[in-house]
């Protein structure tokens, strides 16, 4: 009892650290039970390939019947569906065969369903096997110490380095499978999707978002979700070219309201790879890389510029250029930081704000070491409960829970792929 009397006098939250602890290992036992389901469903897969080799037949029906025999098994003793479990094997052999230690890693409870997807979706592009390992290796480490959401982003760029072909001649190849199609799914409803170069997809959707919100604000009594106005727009914009409601938007094309907003997208883009000199890809900042082509197009078509210096080995930012208190501090933290600092949040740093690591009433300074992007979410969460950060140097927050627990959060890497230093061929 003393012993809890001195915590709770040092301000830790002591029921909610021991709800975080129980959470946490929970989570573990819960990674351990489903890592344990999948060797299941190799071990099965396994048996299958051994009972396909044994068979005189060889034809692709009579090869899958030992796989649909045992998914069947599997899946009337879990009360599963067969289709469900004949797939899990699929995706637990090649876990097993290709990536070892991301298995062993799930069997420990270091890493769970949602890091072994993402590992997943990245490495098995990569085709090579010591790339492949390379890539594994790397993966693992970052999968242990962040959410399965901004892993995904940090695997696109290990995952573009190792690939033996650019991005520009991959993408040349995948831009040709664009299109939009569309699925019934019941109810008198159905899907439209489209598939697009990445730039175009993200720009469409943060588009349709502004002018969803911009719905939103003009009408109160509107009881529509953003997702439902979203969904509207797209059939709004198809069907009758532009959208008519007055926000007050300016006309900078020749009509007001929602068709005078444009979409945002965020792309940094290397001095070399822009000059033509290399053929490193761009980025869609805090999504995936994109082509070099496609870059140099939007660099060409920009209105401003932000010129970032970067350390070269840890990729840190270290500077912009025209630095003042103000709008260029804004640039600097959009570069350093890209998203939101919680740890595990992915809200693009231009959806965010800008807040006093040390609160300015109490001394804090506007600068770049006191300041960080926050999330709406998140900055009132800091500002309203017992969440606490402080800056440790370089871009480094240090995050303590009310219970207790100090998670760190590193921005990410300004620079991501290694430039060629070779003299240009001119």
């Amino acid at each position: 009892m003393h012993s809890n009397r001195s915590e709770i006098g040092t301000g830790v939250d002591v029921a909610a650290r021991d709800l975080a602890d129980r959470f946490a290992e929970a989570s573990r036992a819960v990674a351990r039970a489903q890592a344990a389901q999948a060797r299941v469903l190799a071990d099965a897969a396994d048996l299958g390939m051994r009972r396909v080799a044994e068979l005189v037949s060889t034809s692709s029906r009579e090869a899958e019947l030992p796989f649909r025999a045992l998914a069947a098994e599997l899946g009337v003793a879990a009360n599963m569906s067969d289709r469900t479990v004949q797939r899990r094997m699929n995706d637990a052999a090649v876990l097993e065969e290709s990536f070892p230690a991301t298995f062993e890693a799930w069997d420990a409870g270091r890493v769970s369903a949602g890091h072994v997807a993402v590992v997943l979706e990245h490495g098995l592009p990569l085709t090579d096997t010591q790339a492949r390992a390379e890539f594994e290796v790397q993966a693992v480490a970052r999968a242990e110490e962040t959410t399965p959401g901004r892993l995904g982003t940090a695997l696109a760029r290990i995952a573009e380095a190792l690939q033996p072909r650019t991005l520009t001649e991959r993408h040349r190849e995948a831009r040709a499978s664009r299109g939009a199609c569309v699925r019934d799914i019941g109810d008198g409803m159905a899907e439209f999707s489209t598939i697009q170069p990445a730039v175009l997809a993200h720009a469409m959707h943060d588009r349709i978002t502004q002018q969803a919100q911009a719905i939103k604000k003009a009408d109160p009594t509107d009881t529509r979700t953003l997702d439902q106005i979203r969904a509207d727009l797209v059939a709004d914009i198809l069907l009758t070219t532009t959208p008519t409601v007055e926000t007050g938007a300016g006309m900078s094309d020749g009509f007001g309201g929602l068709g005078a907003i444009r979409g945002i997208v965020n792309v940094t883009v290397p001095a070399l790879a822009l000059a033509g000199v290399t053929d490193e890809p761009g980025e869609l900042v805090g999504r995936c890389p994109i082509d070099p082509a496609t870059a140099r197009a939007l660099a060409g078509h920009a209105t401003g510029w932000d010129r970032v210096l970067a350390d070269p080995i840890t990729g840190c930012v270290l500077a912009v250029d025209r630095y003042t208190p103000s709008a260029d501090m804004k640039r600097f933290l959009r570069a350093r930081d890209q998203h939101c600092r919680f740890p595990g949040c992915r809200q693009t740093a231009h959806r965010c704000d800008r807040d006093h690591t040390l609160d300015y009433a109490l001394g804090g300074e506007t600068s770049t070491c006191n300041l960080a992007c926050l999330c709406k979410r998140h900055h009132t969460l800091k500002g309203e409960t017992g969440w606490t950060v402080r800056q440790l140097g370089g871009g480094i927050l240090e995050w303590t829970s009310p219970g207790g627990h100090v998670y760190i959060d590193k921005p990410p890497p300004a620079v991501h792929f290694t430039p060629n230093t070779e003299p240009p061929p001119f």
